[in-house]
């Protein structure tokens, strides 16, 4: 399962979480309005909860900045190589 640290309503936090269905991929969205630690992990690795989104599976942790669908497929082929 891939966790998602962002806010609601965060632009590439909301493509994200429509990609990340779209594809089939399972998720939990963390809110980082709500969960401390998630602010900190998004604040350390992106700079701001709505400058990109962080994204946590198996033991790893990618930032994304800026969400496009080439950096989603780009995450989506290294997710599904560690996954087979």
């Amino acid at each position: 399962m891939v966790r998602l640290y962002g806010i609601p309503g965060c632009g590439p936090c909301e493509i994200v979480k429509m990609f990340l269905a779209q594809k089939g991929v399972p998720f939990e969205f963390v809110n980082a309005r709500q969960d401390p630690e998630a602010a900190r992990k998004i604040s350390e690795l992106v700079g701001s909860p709505t400058a990109g989104v962080v994204l946590e599976w198996n033991g790893k942790v990618e930032a994304i900045r800026g969400v496009s669908p080439a950096t989603l497929n780009a995450w989506l082929d290294r997710y599904r190589a560690q996954e087979a």
